[in-house]
């Protein structure tokens, strides 16, 4: 890679990370207060679904991250949206290992940086910075291991991906690995510019957007299950996820793309 690539993705992981602390800052509390008000009334954000601390948010990053209400979100029968945002791409995966994302063609061992074979559908999905940002489990999972893949981190929206090629292998990923009753699974939680973080709620050492920028696996000597429905983790800021299963049922799904969904909403 050459220095003047290495710089600016120096520039994007440091603004990142930059953004990701300020985030956090907690005083002065006028200050926060007025940046969460600008930003629900730029994006029209409705916190009626939403659990609101006593006192306010202390911080942009805890309203950021913010928890659904208990039983706001039904989860219905079989997939169900791991996310609130939209449907961004779906399909087949190639005999030659590829899947197709607005046109442009990703390798599976490049995204996932596994010979994880016989893979065949996949589902891509996008969250606005104006959406809830936890992620959650579309079928039962039984998760076995993790990788997180260091990178960049471009924007993911879709002028971005229509623009430059390879964007979600070039950017910094979280990766599970693991089995479901629709077979194997690999689900890719995707950083974006001005992601602070991605954090998985039942795994709190592997997280992206880390100093030394190396890959890291770990394989769990117990497999995690994750209902339907539970929470697997979060971006703190917008993002994708990308799914991709043993199972061809993506290839069937009827959604249009860009269709507008909510956590727990039954993808077909």
């Amino acid at each position: 890679m050459s220095n003047s690539k290495n710089n600016k993705q120096n520039y994007r992981n440091l603004s990142s990370r930059f953004i990701g602390k300020f985030s956090n800052i907690k005083k002065p509390r006028c200050l926060v207060n007025a940046v969460i008000k600008l930003y629900k009334r730029y994006y029209k954000i409705d916190l009626n679904d939403f659990v609101v601390p006593e006192n306010g948010f202390e911080s942009f990053n805890s309203f950021f991250t913010r928890k659904l209400k208990v039983g706001v979100r039904p989860i219905s029968n079989g997939i169900v949206s791991p996310i609130d945002g939209s449907l961004f791409d779906f399909g087949k995966i190639s005999s030659e290992n590829k899947i197709y994302v607005k046109h442009k063609h990703y390798f599976i061992d490049e995204l996932i940086i596994s010979d994880y074979d016989g893979l065949k559908s996949y589902a891509v999905f996008y969250l606005s910075p104006a959406n809830y940002h936890r992620v959650h489990a579309s079928f039962d999972m039984k998760i076995e291991s993790a990788v997180y893949l260091p990178g960049t981190l471009r924007p993911v929206k879709e002028k971005t991906i229509n623009k430059r090629n390879r964007v979600y292998c070039r950017n910094e990923r979280i990766v599970l690995f693991g089995n479901s009753e629709y077979g194997k699974f690999a689900c890719v939680l995707v950083g974006a510019l001005f992601v602070g973080k991605v954090k998985l709620s039942f795994d709190s050492e592997l997280q992206t957007n880390i100093k030394r920028g190396i890959v890291a696996e770990k394989k769990y000597k117990k497999e995690v299950v994750i209902k339907k429905g539970e929470e697997i983790g979060y971006f703190e800021m917008g993002s994708s996820v990308i799914l991709l299963l043993e199972s061809d049922i993506f290839e069937n799904m009827k959604l249009e793309l860009k269709t507008s969904l909510k956590m727990g909403q039954s993808l077909f």
